[in-house]
């Protein structure tokens, strides 16, 4: 017996719930189908599906295999497609989608390493800070905030947190004074980054644990998130910008961190591609590559906790 083919065949029978809808799928007979089931429990030493005139249904052990058949099926696949001759390529076209600021303040080095080792590979980078459908736009995967992750037919893997941090030039504060509660922000102007999906509520966790939410009123609205730091550091107002993008400035003092004790969730970024099935080992090394270096950058580069705005979300 084939013990691949079997598995193969109970699946579909269980999925479908029906030997005549798996056997049309499979295209095989439905005697076949019967007889393959059969010769399956007989190995197994147990019975799979419980079987009458009027219905059928799986035992205990059924769902258990039928568990079991799914996940050892899916390597055997994945084995397949990464020795097939479309995974070993390493040359074409690589179209990945990502965050503008992100990908100018983080894949630099990715890609330099990338580039390296595999330099018949040409990356084409799409920079774009919306929601991204990765089949529809035909790109091979994508860098997206976790909460633009939706789609069951997409796989994901965490890739980086940021934290945030609400901050405003000095030469703002020492003009303006600087906001004591988070509710104190509705008298300042403030610089928000505008996309379909944003709010100008920001919710922060007070020290004792509670939320507190704040209204702010933008003076300004930009849909470049480079352009809400560029309004920052010349002094037009507050906003909430990612750590990766203003932690030098507040380190060389061009920016100050306000309203420091007042938390909000980090975001989280997730590296994302269609599905695992015949998955090209262009597009496995650069998902491994990167997982890889913010695994080790994290170690020792995690910046304190610091606000994230649902304007920013």
């Amino acid at each position: 017996m084939d013990v691949l083919t079997a598995m193969k065949v109970f699946v579909k029978v269980a999925e479908a719930n029906s030997y005549a809808h798996a056997a049309e799928t499979l295209e095989m007979g439905v005697p076949r189908i019967s007889r393959v089931i059969t010769e399956l429990e007989e190995h197994l030493g147990t019975r799979l599906l419980q079987r009458t005139t009027r219905k059928m249904s799986m035992t205990e052990a059924g769902r258990i295999y039928l568990d079991r058949c799914r996940q050892i099926l899916g390597e055997v696949e994945e084995t397949y497609s990464m020795l097939s001759t479309n995974a070993i390529s390493t040359s074409g076209r690589l179209r990945i989608v990502a965050p503008a600021l992100f990908a100018m303040r983080q894949l630099g080095p990715i890609l330099s390493a990338y580039q390296r080792e595999y330099p018949n590979v040409i990356v084409d980078l799409a920079l774009v800070d919306r929601a991204v459908d990765l089949i529809e736009e035909e790109f091979d995967l994508g860098i997206l905030a976790a909460r633009h992750v939706t789609a069951q037919t997409l796989v994901s893997r965490h890739l980086t947190s940021t934290d945030y941090y609400t901050c405003a030039s000095p030469d703002y504060i020492a003009r303006n004074g600087a906001p004591a509660h988070p509710t104190d922000l509705i008298s300042h102007p403030y610089v928000s980054f505008r996309t379909s999906q944003a709010t100008d509520e920001i919710v922060f966790n007070a020290p004792d644990g509670t939320a507190v939410s704040a209204a702010p009123k933008p003076t300004l609205y930009t849909n470049n998130i480079g352009m809400v730091r560029e309004c920052v550091l010349a002094g037009l107002g507050i906003a909430t910008l990612s750590a990766y993008l203003v932690e030098d400035d507040i380190r060389t003092g061009k920016l100050t961190r306000l309203l420091p004790e007042y938390s909000l969730p980090d975001r989280e970024f997730r590296i994302v591609y269609s599905n695992r099935k015949f998955l090209p080992l262009k597009v496995k090394a650069f998902v491994d590559m990167a997982v890889d270096h913010f695994r080790e950058s994290a170690k020792g580069m995690r910046p304190e906790a610091s606000p994230l705005p649902s304007a920013l979300r």
